[in-house]
């Protein structure tokens, strides 16, 4: 399949490129070429000049060619009428389309469309005769997907319903005895046992993720993010010792992997995420100086599409700010974060900004203070609902 000639490249003046081919010379997945190719996806602007260069084409060639292409790709077909690879391919492709979508928007505004998709699409494959896929690339493609899921219901607030889509993503991982994936979820149950103040279970959990990662090849951005986790929950429960141990492990795997490739089922773990959660570490412990460099380091490092998770690291930004008592800039901070959390389907990014409200009210007035509460009122609450969350994890 990854030797199929892309679609793009034609005519006299286009190299012959295969999809894998070109995907390679512009640095990105071939299944991100295919959606190009079905017109479910289209170049990204930043995407364009390169794509322009490889394939000889001038801006005004290559968006007739792109709109060409989507006028003669088909439908994507169901899953219910696909066999043997083409049934994981359009997994593989369906989830990086979510993540994409969730990375810019949120996950609020897809979580109704990815869990209808498991229930319709993925659940009905799992119960059915393989016609040629081999069972555990199934299964570890369907705890992807229901992982992803649990993300965008922890992304609306619904943190009870999270932890079982997580459940049953570590178990379709085990079924399918894939490592990396069982790591994986380690590290979604780890983050939500944090964000649900269960930081004894956060260390046990991310130290299980680790004993599957580091026993496989290829894992070291994932065991990095799973010694992120440990920090997190460790700088809860107030050891600084362990905490800065675990983000030098996690420094250090970043520093060994920056050339390997993406894992097939594991959302990648860069800079940016490890200096969000470090940040977070270091507001935990009051150590506002170090916090306050490690926030900046993130919104620096964090591209302008990731808006969520820039937003992100402006609030904790703010946070350190406003307990270190420079208010006025915190105020700053807080506005522009609102600003754009208006683009942003998240109840997450919701519920940090009332709390930033509810600090700011027991301060001293400043310039910009009284702006933020007034488009903090403005807000829309969204479905900020909670459900209760299991006692018990999965492992």
């Amino acid at each position: 399949m990854n030797s199929r000639r892309s679609r793009l490249a034609h005519g006299r003046e286009s190299p012959g490129f295969t999809q894998e081919r070109l995907a390679q010379e512009i640095g990105i997945d071939r299944s991100t070429v295919a959606r190009w190719e079905r017109g479910v996806q289209t170049p990204r602007p930043w995407m364009r000049p390169a794509l322009e260069k490889v394939l000889r084409l001038d801006p005004g060639s290559l968006t007739e060619l792109l709109d060409r292409r989507g006028e003669e790709s088909p439908t994507p077909s169901r899953l219910s009428t696909l066999d043997g690879p083409e049934v994981v391919e359009s997994i593989l492709c369906t989830a990086q389309d979510f993540q994409a979508r969730d990375r810019q928007t949120g996950g609020g505004g897809l979580y109704a469309s990815i869990s209808e998709y498991l229930r319709t699409e993925i659940g009905p494959r799992l119960v059915s005769p393989s016609r040629g896929v081999p069972a555990n690339q199934l299964f570890a493609a369907a705890a992807s997907v229901t992982d992803m899921a649990g993300w965008m219901a922890h992304d609306t607030g619904q943190d009870g319903n999270a932890k079982r889509f997580f459940d049953r993503a570590f178990r379709l991982a085990v079924a399918a005895d894939d490592h990396a994936v069982i790591a994986h979820s380690c590290a979604s149950m780890a983050h939500l046992a944090i964000e649900s103040w269960k930081p004894n279970d956060a260390v046990r959990i991310a130290a299980e993720g680790l004993r599957y990662a580091e026993a496989t090849d290829g894992t070291g951005r994932l065991a990095a993010r799973l010694h992120a986790m440990r920090a997190r929950a460790l700088s809860l429960l107030g050891d600084r010792t362990g905490c800065c141990a675990a983000l030098d492990h996690a420094d250090h795997l970043l520093d060994l992997t920056r050339a390997q490739p993406n894992l097939r089922w594991v959302a990648t773990f860069d800079s940016a995420a490890l200096a969000s959660e470090a940040a977070l570490c270091f507001l935990h412990l009051a150590e506002f100086t170090e916090a306050e460099r490690q926030a900046r380091e993130a919104i620096r490092l964090r591209s302008e599409d990731r808006v969520r998770s820039k937003t992100f690291a402006q609030l904790t930004l703010a946070n350190v700010l406003i307990r270190a008592r420079r208010v006025d800039e915190a105020a700053v901070l807080a506005q522009e974060a609102c600003g754009q959390s208006r683009s942003v389907s998240s109840v997450r990014v919701a519920r940090q900004l009332r709390a930033l409200g509810g600090m700011f009210a027991h301060r001293a007035p400043a310039p910009g203070v009284t702006e933020f509460l007034v488009s903090l009122a403005s807000l829309s609450d969204g479905a900020d609902r909670s459900d209760s969350m299991e006692p018990a994890w999965p492992l």
